[in-house]
């Protein structure tokens, strides 16, 4: 069967809008849609890189920022012992108890293993007497105080007395002193640069009039140290 010029015209036609249509569906829309998805990431890729700038933006300070709270934290730390294994605290207890005014001798002294206690806040109630003038005066001040200095001082008092978890080791001990020694070493405990031993409990048994002798548990709170980021 012969083809005519139209016919074989037509087949060329038809034959290379298939080339056409082929090349398109195998090459040229692949292409597309990898420039699609390559434009797609690149623009969540700015996304991001612009919120990385924005953090380290907010970031610049941080390391001044950790210092200044490290030095506040470390000045609260200070009035607390360090934690320390349990006979390094036993120590410090003897060395509390040779003191020239005080010379407690202990016969026994058994301490507790690391633990963690809640400290509860404290709150102190005057027993002072007050006068109609003093309770003026105070009703006066009051009245003086704005609301956002009252709203101020109550989230102060809020944060102020919530209680905190702190670690401790609980010391007790069978001991003899004069009455004045166990006096000054009781004394000695609110005026120590470390102010974090308290006698939780004392039982005086036997009294005369050079030497009294009991036992007592003290309780040693111990804040662990953070490290200087200084340092680092």
């Amino acid at each position: 069967m012969k083809l005519n010029y139209r016919d074989k015209m037509i087949l060329i036609v038809v034959f290379v809008l298939l080339i056409i249509v082929a090349g398109f569906m195998l090459f040229i829309k692949p292409a597309i849609d990898e420039c699609s998805q390559a434009s797609s990431d690149l623009e969540s890729a700015k996304v991001q890189l612009s919120e990385l700038e924005d953090q380290v933006d907010k970031d610049k300070n941080l390391a001044a920022e950790i210092q200044t709270l490290y030095t506040s934290t470390s000045q609260v730390a200070a009035n607390f012992y360090d934690y320390q294994v349990a006979y390094k605290a036993t120590d410090k207890v003897r060395e509390l108890f040779n003191v020239d005014d005080v010379k407690i001798k202990n016969s026994n002294m058994t301490i507790s293993s690391y633990g963690s206690t809640v400290l509860s806040p404290f709150a102190y109630e005057s027993t002072a007497t007050a006068t109609d003038f003093d309770t003026k005066v105070d009703e006066y001040n009051n009245a003086s105080t704005t609301d956002s200095s009252a709203a101020d001082a109550n989230t102060a008092d809020t944060n102020e007395t919530a209680a905190q978890t702190i670690g401790f080791y609980s010391l007790n001990i069978q001991f003899k002193s004069s009455l004045s020694g166990f006096k000054n070493f009781a004394d000695n405990l609110t005026t120590n640069n470390e102010k974090s031993m308290v006698i939780e409990n004392v039982s005086i048994e036997n009294v005369n009039e050079s030497e009294i002798s009991g036992s007592m548990t003290l309780n040693m709170y111990v804040l662990k140290k953070l490290a200087d980021p200084s340092a680092s």
